[in-house]
């Protein structure tokens, strides 16, 4: 694969994607020069015109930073439960951050020009919660507190 996760997809499927990510049309339109009606009308079966390749980069990129990040979180709670199973204890839950919203995350990451990121940190809480579950890895799932 050339690392295109967009080859030969549509419509649906960057709906899809964009929904996982917890991504409103508005944000993306903002963000690749577009209005959100333009967004609506690339997922539409409608119309004929598909998501442009900057959208599609856009959102193939925040997927890629949320896979990367679920994948790191795995592999921890994978790691901290051999070794607790090891030593003949059950693995105690991977405790996942999830931000209630963009002020949570300005507040605790003021250096983050773009508070849109909080939602691909939870997109990747939600990842590594769903592979941890179909692991049979115990999770928690708590929001994030920054500090005051």
């Amino acid at each position: 694969m050339d690392g295109s996760l967009s080859r030969m997809r549509g419509k649906a499927d960057f709906r899809l994607m964009r929904e996982l990510l917890g991504l409103p049309q508005e944000w993306i339109a903002k963000r690749v020069g577009v209005d959100a009606r333009t967004v609506r009308n690339w997922e539409s079966p409608r119309y004929f015109y598909p998501p442009k390749r900057e959208a599609w980069d856009l959102v193939e990129g925040l997927w890629r930073r949320a896979d990367a990040k679920a994948a790191g979180l795995v592999e921890i709670a994978s790691s901290a439960a051999r070794v607790a199973r090891e030593r003949g204890v059950e693995p105690a839950p991977l405790m996942l951050a999830y931000w209630r919203d963009a002020a949570q995350w300005a507040k605790a990451h003021p250096e983050d020009e773009d508070a849109g990121m909080w939602r691909i940190e939870n997109a990747a809480a939600r990842l590594a919660a769903d592979r941890l579950h179909a692991m049979g890895l115990p999770v928690a799932i708590a929001y994030a507190e920054p500090e005051a």
